[in-house]
């Protein structure tokens, strides 16, 4: 079953004087318990396309559909709502606590919005710590962890509410190589929960290794890492039924 879907989906930018597509009619899709890595260098577009996918950023064109839902035909508050609860999580790997707290805090925030307490939510976050095998850093400050740390924190905090999408921007952050292996098979043993589909996009080939689906973005074409470099575009009549927005 189709989880998420991009369709012919265009994200420019411009200074005012020169504009680039970032973005250039991108059609893609992410099933529900699927494992997709995105293979770019920097600055070519992975931040955008996961972002755009997050419905953090909306498209100047195409249409960005989670679970049957249209992102980009509603409103921020709506979009906010339905993404929420058992939705979409992103992840990057630049994360940085805004304030030093125990890390088992910083995990339960997301939940308490949604009328849950903190003494009730820290059970939660205390499991998703233990998930991403960062338990024992559970009530060290956040200013206090290494960066392989706080990217696991960050992915407890994404996986507390349960959601059905994982999206991680480049996790390969960590100076140590052996830290990083084990981030990467950490991402890979969550895209075997046949209840989460995870979409990894990065520039370091080993973090797509294991995908069912691998693709290469630049010059604002996403294209599979097939031998045939096909790229990945619908047919017309699928690009049809989406209407541009702006």
């Amino acid at each position: 079953m189709t989880l998420l879907s991009l369709t012919q989906v265009t994200r420019r930018y411009g200074d005012g004087r020169h504009e680039v597509a970032v973005l250039d009619r991108v059609c893609m899709e992410v099933d529900a318990g699927d494992f997709v890595g995105v293979w770019g260098p920097r600055r070519s577009g992975k931040t955008t396309l996961l972002r755009v996918a997050a419905g953090i950023e909306a498209p100047n064109a195409g249409a960005v559909c989670f679970d049957g839902h249209v992102l980009t035909r509603m409103g921020a508050g709506e979009r906010a709502r339905l993404l929420r609860t058992r939705g979409i999580a992103h992840v990057s790997g630049d994360w940085r606590p805004q304030l030093s707290q125990p890390a088992v805090d910083s995990v339960a925030m997301p939940l308490l919005g949604d009328r849950t307490s903190l003494r009730e939510a820290r059970p939660l976050a205390r499991r998703a710590l233990e998930k991403v095998g960062v338990s024992e850093c559970a009530d060290v400050s956040t200013g206090r962890l290494s960066q392989g740390e706080r990217i696991r924190v960050a992915l407890a905090r994404a996986i507390v509410r349960e959601p059905r999408l994982l999206l991680v921007d480049e996790p390969a952050v960590s100076p140590s190589p052996l830290e990083c292996g084990e981030l990467y098979a950490l991402l890979r043993s969550l895209a075997k929960d046949s209840k989460l589909a995870v979409l990894v996009a990065s520039e370091d080939l080993e973090a797509l290794e294991g995908a069912r689906r691998s693709m290469s973005i630049s010059n604002g074409e996403l294209r599979s890492l097939d031998p045939a470099g096909v790229v990945l575009a619908f047919p017309d009549r699928r690009a049809a039924r989406a209407e541009p927005t702006a």
